[in-house]
């Protein structure tokens, strides 16, 4: 979970987009594959990315197309 703090700074911000992660609950099928594949038993929970690429991109975007737009204030 990504919990942005009121003081936060600009680059913590993005630090926090970039190397964010949520829980994700696993299948039977996908902890038997796991355990498998990596010999460890880890139950059910796993992480992945918050967010893909292709999504950091698109805020990125967002942010520059909000910044363009108010540039020269409101």
């Amino acid at each position: 979970m990504i919990q942005i703090e009121d003081y936060d700074m600009p680059i913590t911000v993005a630090e926090k987009i970039v190397s964010g992660t949520k829980e994700v609950t696993l299948t039977p099928m996908m902890q038997t594959i796991r355990t498998a594949v990596t010999g460890e038993d880890l139950g059910d929970k796993n992480t992945e990315d918050m967010f893909e690429l292709e999504e950091i991109k698109e805020i990125a975007e967002y942010l520059l197309v909000y910044y363009e737009a108010h540039q020269n204030g409101d």
